[in-house]
């Protein structure tokens, strides 16, 4: 897909080349996320939409149902651990899955954020929801 091929690769060079200043999705906020590859043990690092909730970052991602599984997905299920880039600062955090309360509260935000993540799951796909806590205070 173009998105994993393209634009992620293109959103990842601009965010850590400018800290974050310039994205290619407008003003809507994004962080780098790097996880621990569940099968090679090597990093990879994503682009991905956020918003802040209770000192956590809340990311969501919803597989329209004719894709395989996100691989950052599969990632943080398997080994927690991340680092997060926000602008300039990175920091270490603890990935787990929102609860369905979680969800509930957050789902409006991240969908004004980003529509076509209800587009995606109203047509039967499958969302995934996570709050990275920071390991340490920032």
């Amino acid at each position: 897909m173009a998105i994993g091929r393209v634009v992620s690769p293109l959103q990842r060079w601009l965010y850590r080349t400018t800290g974050g200043r310039i994205s290619l999705t407008g003003r809507a906020p994004v962080l780098l996320l790097t996880t621990t590859g569940r099968r090679t043990g090597l990093e990879r690092t994503v682009p991905l939409l956020y918003l802040r909730a209770s000192g956590c970052l809340v990311v969501c991602n919803v597989n329209p149902g004719f894709e395989g599984p996100n691989p950052w997905v599969l990632n943080l299920r398997a080994r927690p651990r991340a680092t997060v880039q926000v602008g300039r600062e990175t920091f270490a955090v603890t990935a787990r899955e929102a609860t369905a309360e979680e969800i509930d509260r957050y789902w409006p935000r991240l969908t004004q954020i980003w529509p076509a993540y209800r587009a995606f799951f109203e047509a039967g796909g499958k969302r995934s929801v996570f709050i990275l806590a920071p390991t340490q205070p920032r």
